[in-house]
């Protein structure tokens, strides 16, 4: 049976949810084995207790996912940046008239820190979560890295209530998973969706969809519970009501059967990256240059091989750490800094974790004789810019905004464009004004931007400008 799969996004109304397409199903092949399984004898009861245990963990675990709305378009009408003015029905009225995009995301720290998709928010000029209970908050991207698909958004405020993560690489096949999220936008008004389901299979792979988006899809969770263009960024969730992944893509049939659920399982790996994310660090994967497989047996028993394992160079890209006679075509890597590579997908994660600034150790079989090579990674550049503390955004009365960075130190914000038809346009903010401090308060960044806006009216926000060649520093009134 051919399958291929194609990657599209979900657009029109609502966007931002990477959908995979499986092309050439065949028909269903009849069981003609049946398992012996023995009748565990499920009582009404243990229905009941069962029903009873999902809709607690609904309820418990709600109010700490949110729906995701983003415009391609900026809002600048003042209620846009504070989470006090503005409300669902606004929300749905100004995105009515733009082209939106839906996702899920869920809260991981109380001072408001939420982790999603990359490709959920990618593409967005404004984002704004709405809770359970249908408060609506602005949201900006703190952080993100669009090789892991991750991404950190901040809204204004503390005390929210987060989920608790579990370990996703404890997950096995045939538990049960809960999705909680936003499918279709349904939940952008608040009241989150909930779906049930079993997890499928664990350790998939979705190498082609990988390939076009540069991304890493790997170890993933498969599951049966219902996800939907827009629960992308939402979590998967145990029967204890901890998240065991983050929801990301899904494959639908030409046929009308349901579809099959990815997510990115939680480990202590995504718990490093979100830790990095959240204070706004850039994260660094390695690059070696190589185009891996799984080797076959004859593979293997060619290079002198007799356990299943190995990555083998099928390609070298030129210039890259491994040309120059480095490595070559035909290669069986076996070990990197002593960890034994089980399998190509493996090897990919392994090179991605180490660190481009010392030397790693690559145990290789090469024509029936082992070698031990020290080769030193690559920084791998992505062809999308992450999200970092450096370059960090916000949108407010028509100004776009960004951390003014003066010998790496963040020494203020400064104005990257204004629209013409912003009011401060006439006070003498152009392009290229630096902003030191804003309703008496000294702003480092763009988090604390935001905390003070959404605290203060724009009549109270007075704001201090740094002095421009032949002027002093300049005190101006937001009105």
């Amino acid at each position: 049976m051919h399958s291929s799969y194609v990657s599209r996004r979900f657009s029109a109304c609502v966007r931002g949810w990477l959908l995979l397409i499986l092309l050439g199903c065949g028909g269903l092949i009849p069981a003609t084995i049946r398992a012996d399984v023995p009748d565990n004898g499920l009582s009404a009861d243990d229905l009941n207790n069962l029903e009873t245990r999902f809709k607690s963990i609904a309820a418990k675990v709600s109010p700490s996912v949110v729906a995701i709305s983003a415009s391609t378009e900026a809002d600048n009408s003042p209620s846009a940046c504070r989470s006090g003015e503005m409300s669902s029905d606004k929300l749905q009225a100004f995105l009515s008239k733009t082209t939106r995009m839906v996702g899920t995301g869920f809260i991981v720290d109380s001072n408001g820190y939420i982790l999603t998709n990359d490709h959920v928010i990618d593409d967005a000029e404004q984002l704004w979560i709405t809770t359970d209970d249908r408060k609506v908050y602005p949201a900006i991207v703190v952080g993100s890295d669009p090789r892991s698909d991750l991404a950190v958004l901040k809204i204004p405020g503390k005390n929210f209530p987060t989920v608790h993560m579990g370990d996703g690489a404890a997950t096995h096949r045939g538990q049960w998973s809960i999705a909680i999220g936003n499918p279709y936008g349904l939940s952008g008004e608040g009241g989150m969706c909930v779906s049930v389901g079993v997890v499928s299979a664990v350790n998939r792979s979705l190498p082609k969809l990988s390939d076009t988006e540069n991304r890493l899809y790997a170890d993933m969770i498969q599951t049966t519970a219902q996800i939907n263009p827009g629960n992308s960024g939402g979590p998967l969730l145990d029967l204890h009501g901890e998240v065991i992944g983050i929801n990301t893509a899904v494959i639908m049939p030409q046929k009308q059967i349901n579809g099959i659920g990815f997510a990115l399982p939680v480990t202590s790996h995504l718990l490093d990256v979100v830790n990095q994310l959240k204070q706004g660090n850039e994260v660094v994967y390695g690059y070696l240059g190589v185009v891996v497989s799984t080797p076959s047996d004859e593979d293997r028993h060619n290079a002198g091989i007799e356990k299943e394992i190995g990555a083998l160079v099928d390609s070298i890209q030129p210039d890259s750490p491994a040309d120059h006679g480095v490595l070559r075509h035909g290669d069986v890597i076996t070990a990197i800094n002593q960890q034994v590579i089980p399998d190509s997908d493996a090897f990919v994660r392994m090179i991605s974790s180490c660190s481009v600034t010392q030397p790693i150790t690559v145990e290789l079989m090469r024509a029936g004789k082992s070698a031990k090579l020290r080769i030193t990674l690559q920084k791998r550049e992505l062809p999308v810019a992450a999200v970092t503390r450096k370059n960090q955004r916000l949108r407010w009365g028509g100004m776009l905004l960004g951390p003014s960075i003066t010998n790496g130190k963040t020494a203020g914000l400064v104005v990257l464009g204004i629209n013409p038809e912003s009011p401060f346009i006439h006070r003498g903010i152009h392009e290229g004004t630096i902003i030191l401090s804003v309703a008496g308060h000294s702003v480092r960044g763009i988090p604390e931007l935001q905390s003070i806006i959404n605290d203060n009216p724009m009549d109270r926000c007075d704001f201090v400008t740094a002095p421009e060649a032949g002027m002093s520093t300049a005190e101006l009134p937001l009105k």
